[in-house]
């Protein structure tokens, strides 16, 4: 517990960012603090955008956002860099290559390390690797484009690639393509040259959609959440090797089979004993235990507002919480874990309106 000068109890906080897609009066970024005694949401200041803020990220000190193009324009869309603190967002960089939109991105180190930034277009079923030098981003030094299509002649019309990453024990980047139902694999040169790694290609089931893979701290499991079918699954891993051990539905199907819902993030808690899953039309927070194996136990649900897309887990203090972005619902809101009966979830009476947030980012220090 701490106490200011006077003697008086003072919050212990942490800060995030929350991207709002919303109109020309609200779109931007807002800056929050979690009271992480008690789950509080706490509104600090809100920054105008040139346009829609899709994605962001950190690396070092820096804090990455991508933007939507919404004029068509060659200089609309693309990424920045800023310098950000809870009153301020200067910004330190940008590349627009030729408009891109882009939905998802990572860089290949810390600020003191990474020389490449790469980022997943969606829209154009492209991969763009973006040079950093002297910790600012500096221009588009390579693309390459995926080819093909998936078994729902809509939905999965084009590659449609949503995430990319680094694997934990090997040098690749990989990229996660929902329209072609496999995650991909890729060396990067020195000149940030994609040669594609066809040999080691995880193939899922097709329709499935995959939107995202992440790994448990140790590395040797990796769990790929499929938006279009709504479930996750679960691989053993090592050195490129991948050995699907379960795949489990995301939230509890039988009580609703004719709901339609996709599934919109997962995270581990903190000591990966827990997962956590958010469902867009089923419109809840589901928690699942962690077995030894790796694999997920369902335990129950809370509901959440309309169409959850995002979440962050903090635990400071003792306490564990969840804050969850509602696009449709207009709300940020916190949740709370609690380890009684083997992992529970409860709402707090904490949110903030934010109109059609769609990613939160937690901030690089505190503030």
């Amino acid at each position: 517990m701490a106490f200011n000068l006077f003697g008086g109890k003072r919050r212990i906080t942490k800060g995030f960012f929350a991207n709002s897609l919303g109109n020309k009066q609200t779109r931007g970024v807002y800056t929050f603090q979690i009271d992480v005694e008690n789950g509080e949401l706490i509104f600090k200041k809100y920054f105008v955008t040139p346009t829609d803020p899709v994605y962001a990220f950190n690396y070092g000190r820096f804090s990455c956002i991508t933007y939507r193009n919404r004029t068509g324009s060659v200089d609309d869309g693309g990424i920045c860099s800023y310098a950000a603190t809870a009153e301020t967002l200067a910004l330190a960089s940008r590349v627009t290559d030729k408009g891109k939109t882009y939905v998802h991105a990572c860089a290949n180190g810390d600020v003191e390390t990474a020389d490449k930034v790469f980022c997943v277009d969606y829209f154009n079923s492209e991969i763009s690797v973006i040079s950093v030098v002297k910790k600012k981003l500096v221009k588009c030094i390579s693309h390459f484009k995926l080819n093909g299509s998936g078994k729902d002649p809509v939905k999965q019309a084009q590659p449609y690639p949503t995430y990319v990453g680094f694997l934990p024990d090997e040098d690749k980047l990989y990229v996660v393509c929902l329209g072609l139902d496999q995650v991909c694999f890729f060396d990067v040169g020195e000149d940030g040259t994609l040669t594609l790694d066809n040999v080691h290609t995880l193939q899922l089931e097709p329709g499935c959609g995959p939107k995202k893979m992440i790994f448990n701290q140790k590395g040797d499991r990796a769990y790929v959440m499929n938006e279009l079918n709504s479930t996750i699954c679960i691989y053993k891993y090592d050195h490129l090797n991948f050995e699907l051990i379960q795949t489990i539905d995301s939230y509890p199907k039988d009580d609703d089979p004719e709901l339609v819902s996709s599934l919109s993030d997962i995270k581990f808690n903190s000591d990966d004993s827990h997962l956590y899953a958010i469902n867009k039309g089923h419109d809840s927070l589901v928690l699942f235990e962690v077995n030894e194996d790796g694999t997920l136990t369902y335990i129950d649900f809370e509901d959440t507002s309309y169409a959850p897309v995002d979440m962050l887990v903090y635990n400071e203090e003792g306490n564990e919480w969840i804050v969850v972005a509602c696009q449709k619902g207009g709300i940020v809101e916190s949740y709370r874990f609690g380890k009684e009966k083997g992992g529970q979830v409860y709402e707090t009476e904490y949110s903030c309106m934010v109109n059609e947030p769609v990613c939160l980012t937690p901030f690089i220090n505190n503030f």
